[in-house]
């Protein structure tokens, strides 16, 4: 075997490692046996450097930090999720996006959901280009962001070259986050450096992700998962749920727990069986995020200048303690 051929056969097999172990959550090999595959090639590329490209697993880590980040627009604005407190108010929801559907309410009068767990961490958009990643960009104000490629390339979860995608310059969006077990340990490490712990992962992802040393966030062990296509043309593609499904098929990491849900009874029933499960999880939430699953009728629906309104978020903490129970929803 030649030093490319073997190169190559090592990347392919790091990065399907990378996939069972940070999007699948199911690894097939040890940490030590992972570690030797990496270092076999950082020690071929070392020795062929014209071979190096920058989608190799070795090039996730920048050896200096950065001077300052740089601001790049979205593709689209990035816009909040307005809120629903309560059942009461999640049904009000269904009756708003029943009643706006017009033609394209199915003949039984229930919506189909797509309901999602709501991550606790921040937003972020990544531009690939013919596969590529190229660029990482904060959702700052919503319409302009902070470029943080080098810290986003340090994340495993996050591919360099997507699994056969489609050629051109897409978008994904997704959440950045900080599993429970990596923020304990970087609260530990914290306390004996005498610094004040975060608060909570969330402002520990999102400090992470605004450190100019992207050594650093590779400590943190950042994860990841995607939810959102931003295109130009979906062509064939009408729903959300087959959204999911293609990013996932692209090698993205997606949250598994997704579920489709026929009418508001269903949504409701998801919500309820996640209410205590979630702190199960390895990652923080704080709620169910519910969207139409079809795409046609969230271009119906439209939105206003700050939310969709074909989205809401089923909120699982209260600030006017709904229930009388400020920690569970609804």
């Amino acid at each position: 075997m030649t030093p490319a051929d073997r190169i190559a056969a090592l990347r392919d097999e790091i990065r399907h490692h990378e996939d069972r172990y940070y999007v699948l959550n199911d690894p097939e090999i040890t940490d030590d046996a992972f570690d030797a595959l990496l270092k076999e090639l950082q020690a071929l590329e070392e020795q062929h450097p014209e071979l190096v490209t920058a989608d190799s697993p070795t090039q996730r880590v920048a050896g200096r930090p950065v001077a300052g980040f740089d601001t790049a627009e979205h593709l689209q604005p990035m816009l909040s999720l307005d809120n629903a407190y309560s059942e009461d108010e999640l049904r009000e929801f269904d009756e708003r996006v029943r009643k706006g559907a017009g033609d394209l309410l199915p003949a039984d009068g229930a919506v189909d959901y797509v309901a999602e767990l709501k991550i606790d961490g921040l937003s972020i958009a990544l531009t690939y280009v013919d596969g590529l990643l190229e660029r990482g960009v904060t959702r700052g104000d919503g319409t302009v962001g902070e470029v943080v490629t080098s810290n986003v390339r340090t994340i495993r979860a996050l591919p360099l070259r997507l699994h056969e995608s489609p050629a051109g310059r897409l978008e994904v969006r997704g959440e950045i986050y900080l599993p429970r077990r990596e923020f304990e340990r970087v609260n530990r490490e914290r306390e004996d450096n005498d610094e004040p712990p975060f608060a909570n992962p969330r402002n520990s992802a999102a400090g992470t992700m605004r450190s100019l040393d992207s050594r650093q966030v590779a400590n943190r062990k950042l994860g990841a998962f995607m939810y959102q296509l931003v295109e130009e043309n979906r062509g064939e593609r009408q729903r959300h749920s087959a959204t999911l499904e293609l990013l996932r098929r692209w090698r993205l990491p997606i949250e598994p727990h997704w579920r489709r849900c026929h009418g508001i009874e269903a949504l409701l029933e998801f919500c309820h069986d996640w209410q205590d499960k979630r702190h199960g999880l390895e990652f923080e939430t704080d709620g169910v995020v519910i969207k139409a699953d079809d795409l046609a009728l969230r271009e119906r629906l439209g939105a206003t200048s700050k939310f969709t309104r074909s989205s809401i978020a089923g909120t699982s903490t209260s600030p006017r303690g709904v229930h009388g129970a400020p920690d569970r929803w609804p």
